[in-house]
């Protein structure tokens, strides 16, 4: 009976010494130094496009540090896509749910906020805007957001982390941040008050409602004394955001 392991099985315990060659043996036959330009290319290869995906994160990191990062996400339990421009979602991924670096507590969030950023500029979706909208047209009928617009809260100010700013403690009111692409294919973030981030969370989930039915509920359930006031300043702020190409259209109600 031949003994002699497969083509199948060398493939697969050539890829598994690659992944992790610090506990699992190189295969028999292979010489050391050919094995060794296989384990070089191949983490070279990932880890060059995780620091283009990910450059805030991959500037924390000294070279031996960001290696280490990277091959323990290059681990097989971790890293299964086949397909190279999903991986750095799977990074994110694994970030999330097999915490690799107790001195960056952020991390997760941090991965989680350039590939939104990453993610928008490869989106293949391109939009249009409507022209002429104006304070009273956003009021009267119901605005929409482009669909290439994220609202998300963090922990952690990851828009404001760099070498020099690694926070360990998480904030005691979360964050809110809302990324987009513009019409000319640009990427931009910024921070919003809670308020902002609370209306802009309505009208992303809107259904029906005008924009002066959506203030104006927000302002009964929030008490607002002046309910006029409140209203004439998130007709404000839509078109702002009408301005910034986060809000696109109308629909009439």
């Amino acid at each position: 009976m031949n003994s002699k392991p497969s083509f199948k099985d060398q493939q697969v315990a050539f890829a598994a010494h690659i992944r992790s060659p610090e506990t699992v043996a190189k295969p028999d036959g292979i010489e050391d130094r050919r094995m060794a330009i296989y384990r070089d290319l191949f983490i070279n290869s990932i880890s060059g496009l995780l620091s283009g995906s990910f450059p805030v994160i991959r500037s924390l990191y000294d070279e031996a540090g960001w290696i280490r990062l990277v091959r323990q996400f290059f681990r097989k339990e971790h890293n299964k896509t086949p397909h190279f421009p999903e991986i750095p979602r799977e990074f994110v991924d694994f970030l999330q749910h097999q915490p690799s670096d107790p001195l960056r507590p952020f991390l997760y969030e941090l991965a989680h906020y350039e590939w939104l950023e990453l993610h928008l500029e490869k989106h293949p979706l391109e939009i249009t805007r409507r022209d002429g909208l104006t304070e009273e047209s956003l009021l009267t009928a119901q605005p929409v957001i482009s669909p290439l617009v994220r609202l998300r809260a963090y922990q952690y100010p990851v828009h404001k982390i760099k070498q020099d700013f690694q926070p360990v403690e998480a904030l005691e009111q979360p964050v809110f941040l809302t990324v987009w692409r513009d019409l000319k294919e640009d990427v931009h973030f910024a921070e919003l008050n809670p308020f902002s981030a609370l209306l802009l969370e309505h009208l992303i989930n809107n259904q029906s409602m005008s924009g002066r039915e959506i203030l104006e509920t927000l302002a009964c359930q929030h008490q607002h004394p002046d309910s006029q006031q409140f209203v004439g300043f998130g007709a404000q702020t839509m078109l702002q955001w009408y301005q910034q190409h986060i809000l696109t259209d109308i629909t009439p109600t």
